[in-house]
């Protein structure tokens, strides 16, 4: 394949005989410049790390749709099929894809236009652009969160100029290798959440000491949100307060961890229960890294970027992954700006968190956060369904969103019903009582929900559904 192709992948069913017919007409007619031919590539190839990337030379498109509607159109397949193909194949799909068109209730003639617009738009197909958000604060400070394939060259800019010594605090696994263009040093933190404890902070903050860091110098994170958390918090404390820049290589730190100044670390008794807010120099989220994180980890922070299709995003999973991210910092950009210490609108960035954050404290952390949070989003919309702030239809698109990123909507099994809600209250965000994060008829906003009988029906209701 070449740069003249257009490459059409996807789950069963979304690629058809006729769309393809329609859009070969139109390329044949020059309706695309530059593109002289069309390429359908099976969902086998896509994900075979074997198969090599000469595919994606060309403008690749993927082309989607619900579960149910490919089981429809694909012979042989039935949803829960075709759910365990698209988790399995999410994170090649995503990160191959310079766009994305939904087939659902469109004719092929339709579908085939729809790529044709995308393709002649620029600003949809372009592996190389590196974009870029900001996070403002009304007393005049700001910082840049610059998004792409690449972002990481503009590092050394990012970097406060007086900075002489940068500590990189990283994790083996990341292996990416940077240049601060300054005097640096890399600091390893062991693998997993386990790093995120007391004890890691005081190990990184001794050995910035005998190297004779200053005040004067900076930390940079690279890695994800395990790193970015440890690293900030470090950071916050060291001298009362030194430079970080946050480079962030997993989906789930690129959408959230790294962008808003929270940093903490776990107890015993809960998660980032000790931390501190400490806003860093910049952002730079290099999307090049998600195309070698485990599947696992990639779901886990498509979890995370499930809650801002609800706070303002919409339907985020139509875009490339480029600008899903990009959207996703600017919602976050914008809240943090207007709430930076969680005072009041920030806490809607909690969506889903508060189920989320007690299973993996009931669970030991054996869920990932991202799988935990699309659990959370479906129970809180499960739940504001029960109150009467939403509809059906509201809940459904939770479970329709979730579903496509590759999780799960049901409550694993094992957990103690009465645990999870005693631990809803220990919650960061509860000020008194038992405070949700619910959808409504004005936005998501804070709940208070005192009726622990209610939360206990909803976690039963979902550790038995079947859809």
């Amino acid at each position: 394949m070449t740069a003249e192709s257009v490459v059409l992948i996807g789950l069963p069913g979304a690629v058809t005989g006729e769309m393809v017919d329609h859009l070969s007409g139109a390329i044949s007619a020059g309706s695309v410049d530059g593109v002289r031919r069309v390429e359908v590539l099976g969902i086998d190839v896509v994900s075979d790390p074997q198969a090599g990337k000469e595919w994606r030379l060309g403008k690749v498109v993927w082309l989607d749709g619900t579960n149910a509607t490919l089981a429809q159109r694909a012979d042989g397949s039935d949803e829960r099929a075709l759910a365990d193909l698209r988790a399995r194949s999410l994170r090649q799909l995503t990160t191959a894809a310079d766009l994305i068109v939904s087939v659902e209730d469109h004719s092929p003639a339709t579908v085939a236009n729809k790529v044709v617009v995308g393709l002649n738009d620029p600003a949809t197909t372009s592996r190389a652009r590196i974009l870029t958000e900001t996070v403002a604060f009304d007393d005049g400070r700001s910082y840049p969160i610059h998004i792409g394939r690449g972002a990481i060259r503009l590092l050394p800019e990012v970097l406060p100029e007086r900075a002489e010594r940068v500590a990189v605090i990283s994790q083996a696994a990341v292996g990416l290798d940077i240049e601060t263009g300054r005097d640096q040093r890399v600091f390893l933190l062991a693998p997993g959440e386990t790093s995120k404890r007391l004890e890691s902070v005081g190990d990184l903050a001794s050995a910035m000491a005998r190297w004779g860091m200053t005040r004067a110098d900076a930390v940079v994170s690279v890695g994800g949100g395990v790193v970015s958390d440890v690293a900030g918090f470090v950071a916050a404390s060291y001298h009362r307060g030194i430079p970080v820049v946050h480079v962030s290589t997993t989906l789930l730190g690129q959408v959230d961890a790294a962008i808003g100044g929270k940093t903490g670390v776990n107890l015993p008794e809960g998660k980032n229960l000790l931390g501190a807010f400490w806003q860093p120099a910049g952002v730079i989220c290099e999307i090049e890294a998600l195309e070698t994180l485990p599947a696992r980890e990639f779901r886990s922070g498509m979890g995370e970027l499930a809650k801002y299709h609800f706070i303002g995003g919409g339907e985020l999973d139509r875009l490339a992954l480029v600008d899903r991210v990009a959207a996703a910092a600017r919602i976050k950009a914008d809240v943090v700006s207007g709430d930076e210490r969680e005072g009041g609108r920030r806490a809607i960035l909690n969506y889903g968190h508060t189920l989320a954050h007690a299973l993996e404290t009931a669970g030991s952390y054996d869920l990932r956060h991202g799988e935990a949070v699309g659990i959370g989003l479906v129970y809180a919309a499960e739940l504001a369904h029960r109150m009467g702030r939403i509809d059906r239809a509201r809940v459904d698109e939770h479970r329709r969103v979730v579903t496509h990123y590759g999780l799960s909507t049901e409550l694993p099994a094992g957990y103690d019903f009465g645990r999870l809600v005693a631990l809803f209250r220990r919650d960061k965000k509860a000020l008194d009582g038992t405070t949700f994060v619910l959808d409504g008829p004005h936005g998501v906003e804070v709940v208070s929900v005192d009726d622990d009988e209610l939360l206990t029906d909803v976690l039963e209701a979902m550790a038995g559904h079947s859809g």
